[in-house]
This record gives structure tokens, sequence and C-alpha cells, in this order.
């Protein structure tokens, strides 16, 4: 048992150093190790061991997806010109949606601040998994600091971005990506607000939630930057 254990470390060890000096793609990553995930997951979700099923997620994206670089997918924006994410020049923290879903009570309030206070430090975008025309009714809800993108499985171009992201890592998710276009972190988030809880108390506790998810990731972005300018 202790010899497995040495020859396990060992090979993680030379898996580590192997990716140091290569560079792996989001989508490559997910293709690998996404089929043992679900079957797991789905394995979990059936028993209905819903925190079983959050800890390999979890372990998913710590031990495969960050520190990946995020594909240079081409984004459509709504009511502007289509976005490319290489052609970003700071960190990037994407949110993802459907339209048909009920975003939280007092969400898209507090993006919009923490849009406006991280303008010149983070590009905040937003993606709904649907057509153009769904968006009529909830883009104008976010404010100019927040890029509102849609992609879908009816535009051809959009099957990369769909089934990577998507299909795979489900929503509403956030993620967040460093100015050199690194995962830093893949997280699913809950709706913890109550129908009746206040709107002001709402937005206080949405914006916590993500004040608090953004500043951990910028600074973990600033200390893998200082890392990589050291070495």
């Amino acid at each position: 048992m202790r010899r497995f254990l040495l020859t396990l470390i060992l090979s993680l060890s030379l898996t580590t150093s192997y990716c140091q000096d290569t560079i792996t793609y989001l989508t490559d990553a997910i293709k690998e190790n996404i089929s043992p995930y679900k079957r797991a997951s789905n394995s979990a979700y059936e028993k209905r061991n819903v925190e079983e099923g959050k800890k390999l997620f979890d372990s998913l994206v710590k031990n495969k997806l960050i520190g990946t670089k995020f594909d240079d997918f081409s984004l459509k924006v709504y009511k502007e010109k289509n976005v490319k994410i290489n052609r970003i020049s700071k960190p990037i923290f994407i949110i993802t949606y459907a339209s048909w879903c009920v975003i939280p009570k007092g969400e898209i309030p507090a993006l919009n601040i923490l849009a406006k206070e991280h303008r010149d430090d983070v590009q905040f975008i937003v993606v709904f998994w649907d057509k153009k025309n769904d968006l009529k009714k909830i883009a104008y809800k976010f404010s100019d600091n927040i890029k509102v993108c849609y992609a879908n499985e009816y535009y051809s171009k959009d099957s990369h971005i769909v089934a990577t992201i998507k299909h795979t890592l489900g929503f509403p998710t956030s993620i967040f990506i460093d100015e050199n276009k690194k995962v830093v972190n893949i997280k699913h988030f809950e709706d913890k607000t109550k129908i009746k809880t206040p709107i002001k108390e709402a937005i206080i506790s949405s914006y916590n939630y993500f004040s608090k998810d953004i500043n951990e990731n910028l600074m973990k972005s600033l200390s893998s930057k200082k890392s990589f300018t050291t070495n």
C-alpha cells in the first residue's frame, strides 16, 4: 500500500511538472476527464447524494480544470460587435444563465455595482444559452459595464462553446480567467435568497457573495503572476 501511494504521488508530481511546461486548453481537459466525472456524478445524484455530487464537481475543477487555458471563443454580444476572448486584456469574470431561468432577486443589481467598481481591472461577461430574441426582456437590466452575450445550438458557430461549457459544466456557473486567459476558478452558485427577502437585503447578500469570490480570484491571479515573473 505504501509503495502504491509513493508511486501515485510521484505520478502526480510528474504530471504537474509536465503541465507547467505545456499548454492545456479547457476544452481538451474537459474532453479527457468529463466521462468518469459524469458517471460518478450521475451515480451520486441518483442516490440523492447532493453533497457528493458537489464534491465531485469541485474535485474536477480543482484537479483538472484550474490552470488550463480558456479557449479563444468568439462571443456574440447583444447590440454590440462580437468579442473574442483573447482580445480582452484584463481578467474576465463570466457568468452563465438561461433566459428561462429565474435569476435570484438582487443578483443583477449586485453585479451591476461590482462591474462598475471593477471596471478598470475586470471585464464582466454574462452569457445566456439562448437566441438573441430571447434576451429582449432581460438584457437591458444589465449595465453597460457588463457585456451581455448569447450562444445557442441554433447558431452553427456556437456549437463549440455550447458543448464545452453548457453541456459539461452546467449553469448557472461562474468562470474566472486571469489576464493570460488561464482558468483561475469555476464555480456553481446557488440561490440562497428567500422569496420574501427585501430587495435591499437581497442586493447586499448577492454583492457580498460575488465580491468575496471576485476579490479572492484577483488575489490568486496576482499571486500566480508574481510566481510566473519570479520564475
